[in-house]
């Protein structure tokens, strides 16, 4: 339902300001920042290990230099920028259950979670999230090739997909503190056109430089306010 999306919106964004939930959100995003940093770095450190990195002959170590740090540099940013999503969910996921309870302490105190998801499952469904996104992508990659000559479609192919994945990976996240599996599953596809959207929203978002370092945190805000929304009737 739109007007369930859009009251999601407004009380995420509203909420931005509190100060528990500032506090998080900035956690979460100096977390990702770190987190980047300290992979890219290791990713140039792993690099001088390859055979014939070093070597007696300068000019050769001078182009193998060259050649590396630009391979390592391209497909590092390569890769974070098609997969941010997934990949910072993984870094975020210390974060997301300290997230949902600000959402439920301040809007939705009736129906909290009785208990935690805990850091280790949250790691293990947002690792599970880009494993799906890495493999689906991979998998659709001669569709994207295939129709690359009509204009939009790859885009729409792109979005969907992954619009669909984020949607239902963080739907997980949030509905399994309440539900079981089996009971989360048949709620979830009784708003699969919300969830989808929301996805959708996520999954623009993410290809916004500086704003997708935030789109975890109000990510996680706005499938828990859906939730809220669409099982309990929050209106």
């Amino acid at each position: 339902d739109v007007k369930q999306l859009i009251t999601a919106i407004e009380r995420t964004g509203q909420q931005m300001l509190d100060r528990p939930f500032l506090k998080v959100f900035m956690l979460g995003i100096l977390t990702t920042i770190g987190a980047i940093i300290i992979s890219y770095l290791g990713a140039n450190e792993i690099m001088k290990e390859i055979p014939g990195y070093q070597s007696d002959w300068q000019w050769w170590e001078d182009f193998v230099n060259w050649i590396t740090g630009y391979a390592v540099d391209i497909a590092f940013f390569f890769i974070l920028f098609f997969f941010f999503a997934p990949i910072s969910t993984i870094f975020i996921s210390i974060y997301l259950d300290d997230i949902i309870d600000c959402v439920e302490d301040k809007h939705y105190p009736d129906h909290k979670a009785g208990e935690r998801l805990g850091i280790g499952h949250l790691a293990f469904l947002a690792t599970r999230l880009l494993l799906y996104i890495v493999i689906l992508n991979i998998l659709v990659l001669p569709l994207y090739i295939l129709l690359f000559w009509i204009p939009f479609v790859p885009l729409a192919i792109f979005y969907l997909l992954n619009g669909y994945l984020l949607g239902w990976g963080y739907y997980e996240m949030v509905a399994v503190r309440h539900l079981g599996i089996k009971e989360a599953g048949i709620h979830r596809k009784s708003i699969r056109g919300v969830i989808l959207m929301a996805g959708l929203i996520m999954s623009v978002l993410f290809m916004v430089p500086i704003l997708q370092l935030a789109v975890p945190i109000l990510g996680a805000a706005l499938i828990c306010h859906l939730f809220h929304l669409t099982r309990y009737n929050y209106l």
